[in-house]
């Protein structure tokens, strides 16, 4: 059975190369079935930990070649290496006739010349820790002189996991778009985009191919499972948990909805990156609105998915038409005098329903959040038949304070519901999650006229009551602030260890980014996003400069390399360990 499976893949792959041979350019020297290397990973997604592996050439198609991890492969059955070599292809069939072909006119051609010369890609196939699709490590479009650790191919890694399951096309979709985002940004405009942005491209391309449509069992729907599970995750704020590609979808999703698939493509296609790309795509396509009113209007449609209120506060894509996010309840007794306090975080541009329903008499709100977090409160006010309903913004001071009143709350109208979010930072987002820094509160006080009451002394009352909600919320948040700074003001890394040679290029994001907050604590101008860019690379070389006598002078340097070798990890990890 062994042999006879060995045998149908020869046979299978000698059919695909006989056809291809002769369209090959003078000079360029395909990969052949049964060849075997040495490839570098990505220890922290490989789920034995490895840093490097030997792989077998199983598939050639027209577009990829497959390569399996050895110990995986001669582990299976006969029978499995059949199964799998029918899933890979099926994989190769539909990159090669809907994946590579749609994405590339969307989002633009991924071809790298310099590591690419066949004009196919690789795909490495094997085992990785629980719910990791795959990954790209953009080290790889990089010759070996420049980064050491380059497999030097277009290159995408798979797990083994997924490889025969339902949503194996939008894995290896999402992955290819990384590729072209790696192309686009990095290589041909020298920049490298944040990476809410590339995953939100990335993600979304499982609905660009038509996998989402039927949206039962897609990955759309998982994704917004995770988001429902989770609402507060930032959109920008990447933190890499499910339900931040559930926000990332979900609003990829309702730009395409309301702008259409050029704006999207636009983002792509510019030296911008991040927000700024978003609003250079919307001036682009003739749209006169900007990133965080768009955002704004997301926050509406979420709550109320509600074409009545206005065409851009509902979403168009049909597997979302009873969509809504579930807020939360802020529940007011029925009492002559109510009076309500809370306190909640934030990260930038993330969502937060807060409904108020209940009571009865006047109502009167005040909003505080810390000025430089730049927050905007929109909310929908809504009648007590929930037939009429209302969307406005609170008028948000520079001390960061708003007010609203309303009359008969309760009688006249049946709920309140705020969406306030923080609008205050537009780049250099991290990619582990701010952490919900950013405090906003809410003051709600409900008064009940008694019958013949002074206005005038009901006023004074009511003036007194919200003079001293506000010299308390003063209070509070400076006992909070200080406790916040109490809590900061030892460092506190995200790693015990640096366990990996860093470089330029990695994708290696909790690795460097704790290596980011070392080389920041030290002084060195670097941001902390995650990303090992030149910045990075700078910052490291100060660093080995800094302590030369333990890194450069032993092995005869006089001059920082940017390179974290051993050498250099072991005198980060004695920094780690103070």
């Amino acid at each position: 059975m062994r042999n006879f499976a060995v045998k149908t893949g020869t046979f299978l792959f000698c059919l695909v190369f006989a056809a291809l041979a002769v369209s090959l350019p003078y000079g360029v020297f395909a990969d052949t079935y049964g060849n075997n290397f040495t490839f570098n990973i990505d220890k922290t997604y490989d789920l034995t930990g490895r840093a490097k592996l030997s792989a077998t050439l199983v598939w050639v198609g027209g577009r990829i070649y497959f390569y399996v991890d050895d110990q995986w492969w001669n582990s299976l059955a006969a029978g499995d290496k059949v199964k799998y070599s029918a899933a890979f292809q099926s994989l190769d069939t539909e990159f090669h006739n809907n994946i590579s072909p749609k994405l590339t006119s969307l989002w633009g051609t991924d071809v790298n010349p310099v590591v690419n010369k066949d004009g196919k890609i690789t795909v490495l196939v094997h085992p990785m820790i629980k719910d990791a699709g795959g990954y790209i490590n953009t080290g790889d479009g990089y010759t070996k002189n420049q980064v050491p650790a380059s497999n030097e191919r277009e290159m995408v890694y798979f797990n083994t996991k997924f490889v025969d399951a339902a949503l194996a096309k939008a894995y290896l979709a999402h992955e290819f778009t990384h590729l072209i985002t790696f192309n686009q940004k990095d290589r041909l405009r020298g920049v490298t985009d944040e990476v809410w942005a590339n995953e939100a491209r990335a993600d979304y391309s499982s609905t660009v191919l038509g996998y989402d449509n039927p949206y039962a069992g897609s990955n759309f729907e998982q994704r917004v499972k995770s988001f429902s599970g989770d609402t507060t995750k930032s959109l920008v704020e990447w933190a890499n948990k499910p339900a931040n590609y559930g926000a990332a979808h979900l609003f990829m999703q309702y730009v395409v909805d309301q702008y259409g698939t050029g704006v999207i493509a636009d983002t792509m296609l510019t030296e911008k990156t991040g927000i700024d790309s978003f609003n250079y795509a919307l001036r682009k396509n003739g749209h006169n609105i900007d990133f965080i009113q768009v955002f704004r209007n997301w926050l509406v449609a979420l709550a109320a998915n509600d074409c009545r209120l206005g065409g851009q506060y509902c979403y168009k894509f049909t597997g979302l038409k009873n969509y809504n996010v579930a807020p939360r309840i802020n529940f007011l007794p029925s009492s002559d005098q109510v009076s309500l306090g809370v306190t909640y975080n934030a990260d930038y541009f993330s969502g937060s329903w807060q409904k108020i329903v209940g009571g009865g008499g006047n109502l009167t709100l005040t909003f505080a959040g810390g000025p430089e977090a730049g927050f905007m409160v929109p909310y929908m006010l809504c009648s007590t038949d929930n037939q009429n309903c209302k969307v406005g913004d609170l008028a948000v001071g520079g001390d960061g304070k708003a007010n609203l009143s309303l009359p008969d709350f309760g009688k006249q109208y049946a709920s309140l519901m705020l969406m306030p979010f923080a609008a205050g930072k537009t780049s250099r987002f991290g990619s582990n999650g701010s952490g919900g820094h950013l405090l906003y509160s809410l003051q709600v006080t409900l008064a009940q006229p008694s019958a013949g009451q002074n206005d005038q002394d009901l006023q004074a009352k009511l003036l007194a009551q919200i003079d001293y909600l506000k010299k308390e919320i003063a209070r509070l948040r400076a006992l909070l602030l200080a406790k916040l700074a109490v809590a900061t003001a030892n460092v506190n890394y995200s790693c015990k260890q640096v366990t990996a040679d860093l470089y330029f290029g990695i994708e290696n994001y909790n690795q460097v980014y704790c290596l980011q907050q070392i080389l920041k604590n030290e002084g060195m101008a670097v941001t902390l996003n995650g990303r090992y860019s030149e910045e990075t690379k700078a910052a490291v070389t100060k660093f080995q400069e800094k302590y030369a006598a333990a890194i450069l002078t032993p092995y005869g340097y006089k001059n920082g390399t940017g390179y974290v070798g051993p050498a250099t990890r072991k005198k980060l990890n004695e920094i780690l360990s103070q």
